[in-house]
């Protein structure tokens, strides 16, 4: 279980690698599309940046397009849906894996789940797909059965749990692929590299940057393989903002 209080480290020293919903913005109204990105956290972002000489990307559940919308007009190296796809510098090419084949599969047996209930929202992203239930938890069995059955053996395809949702992802993608990925790559190699994350879809993220001997901080309560904790958003913000002093 981690412990609490995260080490202070000088910037200029670290690789950042941070979760997006639950971690830098609050999980309040996950069904919405925008979780609104205020000018505080764009500054803060972009000092920390400035400070690790690049280092610093956003890694979530989310589409790189959508990451780009949230922050506009800042621009950051993000890995999204789970590390299906990246790009190392703000600017440069975004790069994915090669889709599998199952995704045509499981985006029939998500699709048609959803369609027959009304209280669930289907997503559907380039390379994964979620089904969204937030504010109905009672139907979390159901929509993962619908999704377990689009994902067939050897199909390249495997469900994810996260919460208020079930997700269809690649098995090659994740958020641990992610960072080791960055971590061979500029401005990220060579540094310690730090994960912030607040769901059990973070976890081989956090598994990861224990393997780099690196710093991985869990956001809010629960059994976590990060070696630190954090109670919620706002302590995130302002332990980031202490390593700038």
């Amino acid at each position: 279980m981690p412990t609490q209080n995260p080490p202070r480290l000088a910037a200029e020293a670290l690789a950042f690698f941070l979760d997006f919903d639950g971690t830098l913005v609050p999980f309040d109204k996950p069904d919405e599309n925008v979780p609104l990105v205020d000018d505080g956290l764009r500054s803060l972002l972009t000092e920390l940046r400035n400070r690790a000489d690049g280092a610093l990307a956003v890694i979530s559940g989310r589409s790189i397009e959508v990451i780009d919308g949230l922050f506009e007009p800042l621009r950051l190296a993000a890995a999204g849906e789970h590390g299906a796809e990246w790009r190392f510098t703000p600017h440069a090419h975004r790069e994915q894996i090669v889709p599998p084949p199952g995704l045509v599969t499981a985006h029939a047996a998500c699709e048609r789940f959803a369609s027959t209930n009304i209280l669930v929202r289907f997503e559907r992203k380039a390379l994964s797909m979620v089904l969204h239930f937030h504010r109905h938890p009672e139907l979390r069995d159901a929509a993962a059965k619908a999704a377990e059955s689009g994902c067939l053996p050897g199909s390249g395809v495997k469900v994810l749990h996260a919460r208020g949702m079930v997700e269809v992802k690649p098995v090659d993608a994740s958020k641990g692929h992610a960072i080791n990925r960055f971590m061979q790559a500029f401005p990220f190699a060579g540094r310690k590299p730090v994960f912030i994350g607040d769901d059990v879809t973070d976890e081989d993220g956090f598994l990861a940057v224990n393997a780099l001997d690196g710093i991985s901080i869990k956001v809010g309560a629960g059994h976590s393989h990060a070696r630190y904790r954090l109670p919620d958003e706002d302590a995130v913000r302002d332990w980031l903002e202490q390593l700038l002093d």
